[in-house]
């Protein structure tokens, strides 16, 4: 029997919805049922064994939306096979591309109250993955923001199918396969 999987997602722009689709196409690919919702959709997470959260980084925080889900669910998240993803860093200018290199190579938890909730819920992992500025961006500093896409999707695909892998969905997996195929980060 494969396991039910929940790609949730919250995002401003559109950028972490793309991943997360991504990552819905990644996990069907690899034989998992996959349903890719926007957090704040989501009413019930029990039929799910593998749930991946994701939100855009805003001034270093976690969207509101992904935040709200993660409280809401806490208990059931704790439960199951949970691990979270973030986008955001961004290039454009020398300084702004060596510190995305420095973000993306750390991979470290999230932060703030995203990481306070990983650590909760006891997550099996999280990656951090590069953003997207595009034209529709808005607010007061849009104007000195350089534009592009620093998403690096062979990397997603990549991270998402060792979670398939390492979530044993095809229940042919033993604890210690489980174990050597537990995804790390994947620098873009």
């Amino acid at each position: 029997m494969t396991t039910k999987a929940l790609v949730a997602f919250a995002t401003k722009y559109g950028s972490t919805a793309e991943i997360a689709t991504a990552i819905g196409d990644t996990q069907r690919a690899s034989g998992t049922d996959a349903d890719v919702r926007a957090a704040r959709e989501v009413t019930d997470v029990r039929r799910y064994g593998v749930v991946i959260l994701g939100s855009g980084v805003y001034m270093n925080r976690w969207h509101g939306e992904a935040l709200d889900f993660a409280k809401r669910f806490a208990n059931d998240l704790a439960q199951r096979s949970t691990w979270f993803f973030s986008s955001g860093p961004t290039g454009g200018t020398p300084k702004a591309e060596a510190a995305m290199v420095e973000v993306l190579a750390a991979q470290g938890p999230p932060t703030g109250q995203a990481g306070e909730l990983a650590e909760r819920i006891g997550i099996r992992g999280q990656a951090t993955f590069g953003g997207k500025v595009g034209e529709n961006m808005g607010g007061i500093f849009t104007r000195w923001i350089p534009k592009g896409d620093w998403r690096d999707f062979a990397a997603i695909s990549e991270w998402t199918s060792a979670i398939a892998r390492a979530s044993g969905m095809n229940g042919n997996h033993s604890e210690s396969d489980v174990a050597r195929e537990e995804p790390t980060a994947v620098v873009a």
